[in-house]
Order: C-alpha cells, then sequence, then structure tokens
C-alpha cells in the first residue's frame, strides 16, 4: 500500500531553547512559545484525565443500578424510579463518550511538534567493537568569531542584497533558491546587527526589513534543527516556504508579534547604546575641558557652581558688574569661585584681573567713617 505522507504536512517548529546572537535576548522569542504549548498540552491531559475519571464514575453507577433494577424484591414503583435514573446515566455516559470523540478527533487534527513529534516504540542497547572515530570539531569561540568574519566579507554583498529585500516570506525564498548556503547563523548575527545599527540611527525601515529578514532566517534554521538536518539543505528550504505559505492565521498572527517583539527589542537596545555613547562623548568632552584647563578643573562644571550673581557677569561678560559682586560678596567666598574660574580657564589673569583685586583690596582696607 502507498505511504501516507499526509501526517508531515504540519509540523509546529520554532521551539528552541539555545544562545543565540548577545545582542538581543533571542531564546525569549522562541521560549514563551514553546512554554504555551506545554501549557495547552498539561491543560488536555488534564481534561482527559477528568473525561476518564467522569465516565468511570458513570459506568459504576450504571451497573449499580442495573444491579437493583434485576432485583427481585424490589416494587414496581421503585423500578420506575430505578429506570429513570438508569436513563439519566446513560444519557450522561452518551454524552461523555461524545466528549471523548471530539478529544481525539482534536488531537487527530493537531499539529506536531518537537514534544509528541517522536515517542519510544522500543528501546535496546548493544554494545559495539570500540573503533577510532572522527570526533565532530566543535569551534573554540576565536575560531567562530574568525569563521563569521570570513563569512561576512565573502558573502558581503548578498547580505546586503538580503538584508534589503522585502516581501517578507515570499522574498527570502526567492533569495534562498539562488542561494541557499546563506541560511545560516552567521546570516542571522549579520541581519542582528545591521537591524541594531539600523535602530541606533533610527532608520526605522531599514530596521524593520531586516528584523523580518532575522526572524524569517531563524525560524528556518530551527526548522532544520527539529529535523536533524541542515538549513542549507534545498528540500528543507522548500519545505519551510510551502509551510509557511500554508500557514494558518493564528500561527502567522503569532509570527507577526515576534518580529514586533524583535524590533522593540532592537529599540530599546539602541536606546541604551545611544545614551552610552553620549555618555562617553561627554566624559571625553570634559577630559578634553580638563585637559586644556590651567589648574585641571573642569570649566563646565565650575561656571555651573558659580553664585547666581556671577555667573551672570560671566553670562554678559561684563568685568564691571563683576566688581561690583566682589564688593558685596563675602570675601573668602568670592575668592574661592574666583580661584576656581582662574584654574578652569574661565577668567584668564591679565589687566582685568589685576584692576578687580585692587577694587576688593581698596573696599576692605578703606576705614570706616562715622556720623556725626
Amino acid at each position: 500500500m502507498p505511504i501516507d505522507y499526509s501526517k508531515w504536512k504540519d509540523i509546529e517548529v520554532s521551539d528552541d531553547e539555545d544562545d543565540t546572537h548577545p545582542n538581543i535576548d533571542t531564546p525569549s522569542l522562541y521560549r514563551w512559545r514553546h512554554q504555551a504549548r506545554l501549557e495547552r498540552m498539561a491543560e488536555k491531559k488534564l481534561e482527559k484525565e477528568r473525561l476518564e475519571k467522569e465516565k468511570k464514575t458513570t459506568n459504576k453507577k450504571m451497573e449499580d443500578l442495573e444491579k437493583k433494577l434485576a432485583a427481585t424484591d424490589v416494587g414496581s414503583s421503585d423500578k420506575d424510579a430505578i429506570q429513570k435514573q438508569l436513563d439519566e446515566v446513560k444519557a450522561q455516559e452518551e454524552a461523555w463518550r461524545k466528549k471523548e470523540k471530539e478529544l481525539e478527533e482534536k488531537e487527530r487534527l493537531e499539529p506536531w511538534n518537537v514534544d509528541t513529534i517522536g515517542q519510544e516504540a522500543f528501546s535496546t542497547s548493544r554494545i559495539n567493537k570500540v573503533t577510532d572515530k572522527k570526533p565532530v570539531k566543535v569551534l573554540t569561540e576565536e575560531e567562530d568569531t574568525k569563521a563569521m568574519s570570513t563569512f561576512f566579507e565573502t558573502n558581503e554583498s548578498l547580505l546586503e542584497r538580503l538584508g534589503a529585500t522585502k516581501g517578507g516570506a515570499k522574498g527570502t525564498e526567492i533569495f534562498l533558491a539562488e542561494h541557499p548556503h546563506m541560511a545560516s547563523e552567521y546570516t542571522a548575527n549579520w541581519l542582528t546587527i545591521e537591524a541594531l545599527n539600523a535602530a541606533i540611527e533610527m532608520n526605522e525601515e531599514k530596521m524593520s526589513t531586516m528584523a523580518e529578514q532575522c526572524i524569517i532566517i531563524q525560524y528556518l534554521i530551527e526548522l532544520a534543527k527539529s529535523l536533524n538536518a541542515v538549513a542549507t539543505n534545498v528540500t528543507v528550504q522548500r519545505q519551510f516556504f510551502k509551510k509557511f505559505q500554508n500557514a494558518e492565521p493564528v500561527y502567522l498572527g503569532q509570527y507577526h508579534e515576534e518580529v514586533k517583539a524583535f524590533e522593540n527589542r532592537l529599540r530599546t537596545r539602541a536606546e541604551t547604546k545611544r545614551a552610552a555613547a553620549m555618555q562617553e562623548a561627554e566624559a571625553d568632552e570634559k577630559e578634553e575641558r580638563i585637559k586644556a584647563s590651567p589648574g585641571g578643573l573642569d570649566p563646565q562644571e565650575v561656571y555651573e557652581a558659580l553664585p547666581e550673581e556671577m555667573r551672570k557677569c560671566f553670562e554678559a561678560h561684563d568685568i564691571e558688574a563683576l566688581k561690583g559682586v566682589a564688593t558685596k560678596m563675602d570675601e573668602e567666598v568670592f575668592a574661592y569661585h574666583f580661584k576656581r574660574c582662574i584654574d578652569s580657564g574661565l577668567w584668564v589673569p591679565g589687566k582685568a584681573d589685576e584692576e578687580v583685586e585692587e577694587e576688593e583690596e581698596e573696599f576692605h582696607d578703606a576705614p570706616e567713617t562715622s556720623s556725626s
């Protein structure tokens, strides 16, 4: 008889829990779907167990009523009552059977996933002769970084083309049909980095396009993992895009939600990096200002710490007003701030400085006059 392959058409995928690129919280992109599916499976299991328990209770009750009905010492009126109860119990049993069939049909039509696709049919152990096996090479972090850098350089034009490809999965399908080797973790990493750069530059259109392409490539990689295949396999790619094209609206809705969630994480990450870059730039500017100051003080901090009346004089570049402030302000307070102005470079000592000091000395050395 021909083999029925229809059961392989609907397989629920995208539930990877491994780490991907460090720039984003990629595992959470899939983990919540996996957790939600496990919760749904647990609820179905509880419902099935509850149904089985109710069926057993109903069957036991029906057996007891049938025994009572068959007893010879039961009167006709009691038999009528028992028969009525028995009819009700039978109706309840029929309802449970109908519910059980509905659950079985629903379970049969539900798409497979990595938690249900494989079940152990039998188990056996064998001891083979030890032979020299060629170990699978696992790249070190340095080797992986070098390989990724080489991939970026070799496929630079193709990566840029994919990053600019619009049209969602259809555009990606056309691109990968020509370049199947681009279905790679390195491609997803490049798209993540460039999408983040676009978000930092506040280029929303570019960021959204790359974010969607990144999610599609990651979905394809996850399907390949669940099938123990590689994402560059042309057959796997065709299966993926066929499934994507025929996906139910609920799954497409989840896909679009994940793309939006990814975009939001990129925006948040970009905002953080912009703030960090601004702080770094401000720190560099402060360091340059301190280097240029005569006494190693930051002129901006000194200016902001000045009393309001002194600050107004510096804002207006009014030396005469500053002389007036010197005559009114406490001598030690004025001297403290004035020295900080000199050390920071806000005030360059010169003739005007000498005039301010002479004015201050005259004010403090003048004898007090008594009124007659």
